[in-house]
């Protein structure tokens, strides 16, 4: 985007050059570069003392211009040109472009000492379509090179999608005077206060969709007059590569430049019903935009005449209510449209406008108003417009900004330099954000309305740094974090559990997040639905990673793999306030997870190696307070809860048949299980506490319990270990047996423990009384009984 230096120095002083000044915007975060300075040979400022009719040719005009010194006769082809003009003169020898030579020359029999040139003919722009005129100040005789360098010097500045608020002049001119330290010389129109809003009388506004248009300002200007634009508003524009076209166009687009915010500007008199709607379009109603093309909708938002469209809201007027020179009155619209939406219609259309690229970043809400007030000031100023008294302001629901607490210990962490109190205070109000002393250290922060990339504290740090200038933070060598390594670190962790999953046999996947609307709802959880889908199979984001590893199993087994194992470590989403967001343990299994071979038979997975899988990943990660419970659900043919400690962390099992064809997937015999990651990962424990080896002999014995069947073998485990915590240091069901002599619904469970002291070699008499002891309690608590 190109930027005037003529325009900037009217709201802050510049000393620098213009090279300078692009080296200290791109350190600001705003990347400029100057341009390459045009160079021009014998070429000064003239002025045409007289513009008369070629005695020889209709469309030729035979001027008389001084250069201060002398008066040449020169033939002029412009249609624009006339007396006391100050416009650019290449005397004879002055060297146009590469190699354009200008000489003495004959035209229609009158000659010509030299020419009065263009915008084109210099290289400055494509303008061609007549001369360039100058300024009124322009000083006759003065080289044009150093009258471009001083009234049409300008900047290009590249900048990124997160600062609307330097889309125009008074934002760019904001931040040179804050790392300056000057005060900006900019104030908003004043609002002008009445006692009856006649306005309200000739219009109305009816918007269909608050979300759509948060807001929108209308009032009226009668009287006006349109003609051309004084030259020094020609100028301004021209120096920021805008073309004049009238002064009513010229001053939508000027505010724009300005103050960054679009406004456009009606023919009231072609609003029939007086009443301004905004909705969104019906499919297949048409309207004729300004670049007089016919563009058939479907669902843009479009301001209409209170039935038919007359401008696509955000991006462009429609030429039917356009402004004409027979306009006597105007309708001023100054709105705040959202961002997405008016994206979403720009994006459909093709489209990409000056005012549309503003409002997909993000338009300042409170800046409609002080754009609106600024409009009436100039069309009373340069069309002799009369404002009706008035305005209508559509706002019902206002847009605050969010508090913001800023601390000095985030302060001097993230910065890594000495930010001061008084400069961060300082910093932050230059650039209009309301600072407040909260306590000794810390500060209660409000940013402008128009800068919504500021949401946290790390952004007004980031302010803070970027105008103290980050080539001033001196390198140093930090040898400590910013946290202790007993603080866990997630992405350590996952990595953890990958590696750990791929040594017990799995492969990783890395899977879309994006799927079909009857997946995503398939285990009865609501799904986020994409605004923009790509097609209809990705349509909504994941709500289960099962569907996923399950598809590219069944893949990979029509392919000719018989043994696969496949996890993902990936978020489900669920919709919520923000939408939640949540990290997943996912994993399917299928197949032998021990082949046949000479020493043994070919073992297929089952609910005793899934449960094998689960115990050795949460064991890698020091979490030992693992457990299963009975679940019922309809994800599983049988299915286990998964618990740490009090908390279910997730579930596994055999993956039912009937869940598995509703996925269309022709496999069977498969156990899966998910984890969910974000509720255990402070629990997780990357640094592993050794210990030494123990150098006295284990004691192992087995023990036998006739027990109900619903009693699970897990609740017996817990109560052994609760009984004996001294020496029992494992302890294992290693055999059921289940016969009638055992009587109805009894089954005998067979324990293996064993028993070590990190001190001593334990004494039979010591296992005996342990022994004992886990007899008396367990058969007491689960009314078991001993077997022999």
């Amino acid at each position: 985007m190109r930027f005037s230096i003529p325009w900037l120095k009217k709201f802050v002083n510049i000393k620098q050059t213009t090279e300078e000044l692009a080296d200290m915007l791109s350190m600001l975060g705003l990347e400029a570069e100057a341009p390459e300075s045009a160079s021009f040979s014998g070429i000064v400022i003239g002025k045409v003392i007289t513009a008369e009719k070629h005695p020889n040719a209709d469309r030729l005009k035979l001027c008389t211009v001084s250069d201060g010194q002398n008066e040449f006769q020169v033939v002029c082809g412009a249609p624009n040109v006339a007396t006391n003009q100050r416009v650019p003169f290449a005397k004879i020898g002055a060297v146009l472009g590469d190699d354009f030579i200008i000489k003495k020359a004959k035209i229609r029999g009158e000659r010509s000492f030299g020419m009065i040139c263009s915008e084109k003919e210099l290289g400055l722009s494509e303008e061609h379509e007549g001369i360039m005129i100058l300024d009124d100040n322009a000083k006759i005789g003065t080289d044009f090179e150093e009258y471009l360098k001083s009234n049409l010097e300008y900047l290009e500045i590249d900048l990124t999608p997160n600062r609307p608020d330097c889309m125009s002049h008074v934002g760019v001119a904001r931040e040179i005077a804050v790392k300056t330290g000057q005060k900006l010389d900019f104030k908003n129109a004043k609002n002008r206060n009445v006692k009856k809003n006649e306005v309200s009388e000739l219009l109305s506004i009816k918007i269909e969709d608050k979300n759509d248009c948060p807001r929108y300002i209308a009032g009226l200007v009668k009287n006006i007059s349109v003609g051309p634009s004084p030259k020094w508003l020609q100028d301004l524009l021209a120096s920021s590569g805008q073309r004049s076209i009238n002064n009513i166009v010229d001053i939508s687009n000027y505010v724009l430049l300005e103050m960054g915010h679009p406004t456009h500007i009606f023919d009231f008199d072609k609003v029939p019903s007086n009443t301004i709607g905004i909705r969104k379009a019906k499919k297949g109603e048409c309207v004729t935009t300004l670049d007089d093309e016919k563009r058939t909708l479907t669902n843009q938002l479009v301001i209409t005449d209170g039935k038919n469209p007359i401008a696509i809201a955000g991006i462009m007027g429609g030429l039917d209510s356009a402004v004409t020179d027979k306009t006597s009155t105007v309708l001023i619209e100054s709105a705040y449209f959202n961002p997405i939406t008016i994206r979403r219609s720009a994006k459909s259309l093709g489209m990409s406008t000056e005012a549309s690229k503003r409002f997909e970043r993000g338009a300042d809400p409170q800046g409609a108003e002080h754009a609106y007030w600024r409009v009436v000031g100039l069309l009373e100023e340069l069309a002799g417009g009369e404002w009706i008294p008035g305005i209508i302001d559509e706002y019902p629901k206002k847009i605050s900004q969010n508090t913001i607490t800023l601390t000095r210990e985030k302060i001097n962490i993230l910065s890594g330099c000495d930010l001061s109190d008084t400069f961060v205070k300082d910093t932050l109000s230059h650039l209009e954000i309301d600072i407040k002393k909260d306590g000794k250290y810390n500060w209660t922060c409000i940013p402008p309305s128009f800068r919504p990339d500021l949401e946290r504290e790390v952004d007004l740090i980031e302010e803070c740094c970027r105008v103290y200038g980050y080539d001033e933070i001196s390198s140093s060598f930090h040898y400590g974090g910013l946290y202790d390594l007993a603080e866990v670190d997630s992405e350590d962790v996952l990595s953890s559990i990958a590696k750990t999953m791929s040594g017990l046999g799995f492969r990783q996947c890395y899977l879309n997040s994006l799927t079909d609307e009857k997946t995503s709802n398939l285990l009865g959880a609501h799904s986020v639905a994409m605004q923009n889908p790509l097609s209809s199979s990705m349509s909504h984001l994941r709500t289960s990673l099962f569907p996923g590893l399950l598809e590219t199993l069944n893949y990979n087994i029509r392919n000719g793999a018989s043994n696969v194992n496949l996890f993902e470590i990936g978020k489900e989403y669920r919709p919520g306030k923000m939408y939640d967001e949540v990290v997943h343990l996912t994993g399917v299994m299928h197949g032998e997870w021990l082949s046949k071979s000479v020493h043994n038979d070919d073992q297929h997975h089952s609910i005793y190696s899934l449960k094998g899988i689960i115990n050795a990943l949460f064991n890698r990660l020091n979490m030992n307070n693992i457990s299963f419970l009975i679940l019922d659900d309809d994800l599983y043919e049988y299915g286990l809860s998964i618990k740490f400690g009090k908390t279910i962390i997730g579930h596994c099992g055999k993956m039912s048949q009937s869940f598995l064809e509703i996925l269309n997937l022709d496999i069977d015999d498969v156990y899966g299980f998910d984890i969910e990651l974000d509720s255990i990962t402070s629990a997780m424990k990357i640094i592993t506490n050794y210990e030494s080896i123990v150098h006295y002999p284990k004691v192992d014995r087995d023990i036998n319990f006739v027990l109900e069947d619903e009693i699970h073998s897990g609740d017996v485990v817990n109560a052994i270990m609760k009984a004996c915590s001294e020496y029992l240091i494992a302890v294992q069901p290693v055999n059921i047996y289940q016969h009638e002599s055992l009587g109805d619904n009894k089954k005998s469970v067979t324990f293996h423990l064993e028993f070590q002291s990190a001190v001593k070699t334990l004494e039979e008499a010591e296992i005996n009384t342990a022994m004992n002891v886990i007899t008396a309690i367990i058969t007491k608590q689960f009314d078991a009984k001993l077997r022999d």
